[in-house]
């Protein structure tokens, strides 16, 4: 009979010959290395196309637009742009002085809102106005470009008026120093919010404006929602006296300024009037002219306005008591303000074209002269959007602006890189084999 010692013995002459291979350390470390590299360039390629990508996005968000040099004097561009949505804000710090405001939407990760553009005098940058407690409701630049008016958000006594259409309570009216970045704000007391009316500048230093005060608010029933009442008329607010706006004893509405302490009413009888005096003088306007699309004149004696019965329409030139004059009889969208006492600078556009070309152009009223100054695009330049003081001083070729990237697209093609180099990387270690 065998034996266990037999048996196992048996079974251990049966069993193939050999060993580990002799080579066998050398296979796994080259393998383990092989994985490794793998991985290494995987990951490399990952963050290479990550920067690429986000590199790409810093590039054109950056322009690489230089500081004004100090003392570089404030002119308009020669072209207006078409603001990115994903410009970025000022975020509290000063721009020094403004040539335009231009409306734009203003673009987050969920949804958009509108916003106002500040377009620099001195760099030609792009920047969202960041204004503290902004309703939204409208802005005015001041003539030199220094300050920016607005209607403020604020409390009111009693339930405030949204159902309108505000989203934001109207309670105060506020300036913006481009320079510093300060703001001054005057309160009105209100039971509901403030309905906004006029606001335009008379000259860099005084405001001119005037509102309504809303009737009931959110808590009153529907039939009695809508509307406002109480107009206060035009009020004069002088930055430098701490009393706020002052009644101007006028029911009227503004519609320009020649940034020079006189403003156009929208009346026609005796329409200048003097912010200093008070006095009013006649200018022969017949009642077809447009409201905010005609200029006064420096020393506050003339009127050029568009008439007509269409869109564009003829430039006209009223003069104290005499008939008004045809200046143009030509494609002018709107008169925007005087480069001197002589020179009428206004808005023509092209309505043959597709899209309409638009362009700033100056005339000499006294030779005819006509010279384009700025390609507007987009913009539309109007009472209050524009430092007309820097309509005297020769546009400048600023660099294109900011053109920033969606951060979502930009993130998104990160996201999508990173995920097939992932991909790729675990497929190619699975079929590693030592």
């Amino acid at each position: 009979m065998s034996t266990l010692h037999d048996r196992l013995a048996d079974l251990a002459g049966d069993a193939p010959a050999g060993g580990p291979a002799p080579d066998l350390w050398d296979v796994g470390r080259r393998y383990h290395r092989r994985r490794r590299a793998g991985t290494v360039a995987a990951l490399t390629v990952v963050l290479l196309a990550v920067s690429s990508v986000l590199g790409l996005g810093w590039v054109r968000s950056d322009p690489g637009i230089e500081p004004a040099a100090p003392g570089t004097a404030p002119a308009l561009p020669e072209r207006f742009w078409e603001p990115s949505p994903w410009l970025p804000g000022t975020d509290g710090e000063p721009t020094g002085p403004l040539a335009a405001l231009v409306p734009a939407q203003r673009q987050g990760w969920w949804s958009s809102t509108e916003g106002v553009v500040g377009v620099s005098a001195t760099t030609g940058e792009y920047r969202f106005l960041d204004l503290p407690e902004d309703s939204g409701r409208d802005h005015a630049l001041s003539p030199d470009g220094t300050k920016v008016a607005y209607w403020a958000t604020g409390q009111t006594r009693e339930t405030p008026q949204t159902n309108g259409g505000q989203e934001k309570t109207v309670a105060a009216v506020a300036v913006w120093h481009a320079g510093t970045g300060e703001v001054t704000r005057h309160e009105v007391g209100t039971d509901h919010g403030l309905a906004p009316s006029d606001l335009l500048w008379g000259d860099s230093e005084r405001l001119v404006l005037s509102w309504g005060q809303e009737m009931v608010g959110d808590d009153a029933p529907p039939s009695e929602q809508g509307g406002s009442s109480f107009r206060v008329g035009l009020r004069l607010w002088d930055l430098a006296d701490e009393a706020g706006p002052v009644a101007l004893d006028v029911g009227e509405g503004v519609q320009a300024s020649n940034g020079r302490g006189q403003v156009l009413l929208t009346s026609s009888r005796r329409p200048v009037l003097d912010l200093e005096s008070g006095e009013r003088s006649r200018v022969e306007i017949t009642r077809s002219m447009g409201i905010g699309v005609s200029a006064l004149s420096p020393d506050g004696s003339a009127v050029a306005y568009p008439r007509g019965n269409s869109n564009p329409n003829r430039l006209f030139l009223a003069e104290g008591g005499k008939a008004p004059r045809l200046l143009l009889d030509e494609r002018v969208w709107a008169a925007i303000g005087w480069a001197d006492d002589d020179t009428v600078a206004f808005v023509s556009r092209d309505v043959d074209l597709d899209p309409i070309p638009a362009a700033i152009e100056s005339l000499d009223i006294r030779t005819g002269a006509r010279q384009v100054l700025i390609d507007t695009g987009s913009f539309q330049p109007r009472p209050g959007n524009l430092a007309s003081d820097l309509l005297a001083v020769d546009p400048v070729a600023y660099d294109e602006p900011a053109t920033p990237w969606d951060p979502r697209v930009a993130s998104g093609l990160a996201v999508l890189v990173s995920a097939i180099a992932l991909l790729a990387l675990w497929g190619w270690r699975r079929r590693v084999r030592p």
